[in-house]
């Protein structure tokens, strides 16, 4: 494991002091977490793109005219 030195204004660790101890968790522990999701996010975001390069209109309305033309279950109706 790795360790590094980590300097933030006063106010960014405070607030990271109280998120953390909302979730019971040390300031490391919760940083970790975040940063553990965020790159996490990072990486999916990219995969989106990828894919997205890979897309064409022409798959999306063949794709799209498989979807049967139903009416929206009410309540979910725009």
């Amino acid at each position: 494991m790795k360790a590094i030195e980590l300097n933030m204004p006063d106010e960014v660790y405070e607030k990271l002091e109280h998120l953390a101890s909302h979730d019971n968790q040390s300031v490391n522990v919760f940083a970790l977490r975040k940063l553990e999701e965020f790159a996490r996010a990072f990486e999916d975001l990219r995969q989106l793109e990828r894919r997205a390069q890979d897309g064409s209109p022409e798959k999306f309305r063949a794709a799209m005219a498989k979807v049967q033309n139903v009416p929206p279950v009410p309540g979910d109706e725009l």
